[in-house]
């Protein structure tokens, strides 16, 4: 190939390369996978349709991270949104509008991970971590003998499946408070 073609070529494929980022850009199609390192905590989200999917912000913490580093990313997540909305509206008509309106969004109705024992004294907190760990063995056991059920016609096994089921309902409905 002569090097007029070679280079016609090669400006022929960054164009539609890049006609084609500028059109998932513009409407935000695929799914955009972001890690922004913030005040020294790495804060990661996914976005698709100019909206922040709030399942996934901090995802990368909720099977390898302790609760509190969850708690941390997540309230740096919240201020991350909050700081990124409020400098894109000071930039005005140069900042992009959907772009604005995520962040915007975001700070808006994301809610940061709490901590669950938070203001309990140490005796209540005990108390609570008992109960959680009672309805979570209740909860074990109402689903094994769920499984067991469906392949016994045993009464022991249908009179445990209903014990321990309505022990976890029971312990659950005491966690969630009045």
């Amino acid at each position: 190939m002569d090097p007029a073609t070679l280079t016609l070529a090669s400006f022929l494929k960054i164009v539609t390369h890049l006609e084609s980022r500028d059109i998932s850009d513009v409407y935000d199609s695929r799914v955009q996978q972001v890690q922004v390192l913030y005040h020294g905590y790495t804060v990661d989200f996914r976005h698709q349709l100019w909206r922040i999917q709030e399942e996934s912000v901090c995802a990368r913490l909720s099977k390898t991270g302790s609760a509190a580093e969850q708690r941390d990313c997540s309230r740096m997540a919240s201020r991350l949104f909050v700081e990124t909305c409020h400098a894109l509206q000071q930039r005005g008509r140069a900042a992009h509008l959907d772009t604005r309106t995520m962040y915007c969004k975001a700070a808006a109705t994301y809610k940061p991970l709490r901590d669950p024992y938070a203001g309990m004294t140490p005796a209540q907190r005990e108390a609570r971590k008992a109960l959680e760990a009672a309805q979570k063995r209740a909860e074990r056991a109402c689903n094994r003998y769920v499984l067991d059920a469906l392949s016994s016609n045993s009464l022991e096994v249908l009179r445990l499946r209903q014990r321990y089921c309505r022990e976890s309902e029971r312990l659950s409905s005491r966690l969630k408070g009045p």
